[in-house]
């Protein structure tokens, strides 16, 4: 059995001939390294010290690899290298041909504020040059949003070359995004709403492009859907005969599943002759109906993604859990559900503190406290003990109906009640019409 020997330096080792040395190291790939030292076995050591010092220093960012050393490249070259090597991801589906595309625009329009940059090597480009951009195109009438999508699709191109060790850091991660405002998102009122209901009610039958642009308005209204996430062959009739809607692939290629209101099934039914789904449109077909139908409503600044909005928003008004809207929408985390409805979380926040001091009050007011006159009176005795009594301007008076944000709604709309809507022909609404403007129905809950 050979005997182990144990080396005056680690990772330091005799060679074969005479007064030379193996060093031993991992570089910053990872990789296994071997290097032959001529010399003294302590000048072996310094030397293989030396080599891990520059690793972590490339590690860190603070030096260059050596590969990228060898080989500076433009950025014309790192972008045909991101091509081909997301071009596989493609391929491999995943990743979208869209999302390569919006790449491209990104690059594109880096170009468009300074051509020469295409020949430029990429660690010649510095943060200043992003600045500039930023400012230039802004001028050029972009909107800050506009504008921060350009950077996200850029930095993924330099954050690349890092990836491939061709920088040592991205010069946009020194670049900001612009500030910009955080707003609600756009969703349909209660008028709205009931505008919507009459459009949908007054389509003529016989036309088969209203009775598709109702259709798909209804679908996407009470399923929260995106466009793409409802349309053949994402969206198939796997669902026949279940009691939930199962959405295979949604953003970020997630999938989600909700429970099959009634409105939907109905829809659903109505189109079964259809064989290779419900809705067997591209996207833009689908959003010329839709928007056709919005239009109809006299609904001028929305779009199909307004009903996904308008879901979420109504949703949360009706159940007031933020983290079963978050479900409901497919939302990575209830983070993301919360940026987007601020402003109406923040109005119903009001909304309950008036609730709490209202309660708050009946109760005093019911137990006799009359802080006027401070003449405190006996608490009620165990056998006429009664629940508190809440005044008349709860959240939930008779006369008054259920207070929203957008107004006041019909009493009967929180105790389940059908509501009578009628058009301005007199007949009755159907069932699932109203249901989309009322925020307690039961299918919402």
């Amino acid at each position: 059995m050979a005997k182990y020997h144990r080396h005056k330096h680690p990772g330091v080792r005799p060679g074969k001939k005479p007064g030379t040395w193996i060093v031993d190291f991992i570089d910053h790939r990872g990789k296994r390294r071997q290097k032959t030292f001529h010399g003294s076995e302590s000048d072996a050591a310094k030397y293989r010290h030396l080599a891990l010092v520059r690793v972590d220093r490339i590690n860190a960012g603070l030096e260059a690899p050596p590969e990228a050393e060898a080989a500076k490249f433009t950025l014309n070259q790192l972008w045909d290298l991101f091509h081909k090597d997301k071009n596989l991801k493609v391929q491999a589906g995943s990743l979208s041909v869209k999302t390569l595309e919006r790449y491209r625009d990104g690059l594109k329009s880096l170009l468009d504020f300074d051509a020469s940059l295409r020949a430029r090597r990429i660690d010649e480009i510095k943060p200043e040059v992003f600045e500039a951009f930023k400012i230039y195109r802004q001028e050029k009438g972009y909107s800050p949003e506009g504008v921060n999508t350009c950077l996200r699709l850029l930095r993924g191109i330099f954050n690349h070359a890092v990836k491939k060790r061709l920088l040592t850091h991205s010069p946009l991660s020194e670049v900001s995004r612009i500030s910009v405002p955080k707003t609600d998102v756009r969703f349909l009122n209660e008028d709205e709403l009931r505008n919507l209901y009459i459009a949908l009610e007054s389509i003529d039958e016989g036309d088969e492009f209203q009775r598709d642009a109702r259709d798909l308005t209804l679908f996407y209204l009470f399923t929260g859907a995106r466009l793409s996430e409802g349309l053949f062959p994402i969206f198939d009739w796997s669902c026949v005969g279940q009691k939930a809607i199962y959405f295979p692939r949604t953003k970020k290629s997630k999938s989600r599943t909700i429970p099959k209101m009634e409105a939907v099934e109905q829809v659903l039914d109505s189109r079964r002759d259809i064989q290779e789904g419900p809705f067997h449109f591209d996207k833009d077909q689908a959003y010329r109906r839709i928007k056709w139908m919005l239009g109809q409503a006299g609904i001028d600044n929305a779009s199909p993604h307004t009903l996904r909005k308008t879901a979420g928003a109504w949703y949360y008004m009706s159940t007031r859990d933020i983290f079963a809207t978050a479900k409901f929408l497919g939302h990575s985390t209830v983070v993301v559900t919360e940026s987007h409805y601020t402003g109406l979380i923040q109005s119903l926040q009001v909304e309950y503190a008036r609730q709490f001091e209202e309660s708050l009050v009946a109760i005093r007011l019911q137990l006799g406290c009359n802080l006027g006159t401070n003449q405190p009176q006996s608490p009620p005795s165990k056998g006429n003990e009664k629940a508190p009594r809440f005044s008349s301007g709860s959240s939930s008076s008779a006369e008054g109906g259920t207070r929203t944000p957008t107004g006041l709604l019909p009493p009967d709309f929180e105790s389940g009640a059908s509501t009578n809507f009628t058009t301005s022909a007199g007949r009755e609404a159907p069932r699932e019409i109203k249901a989309a403007i009322s925020p307690g129905i039961k299918a919402f809950s």
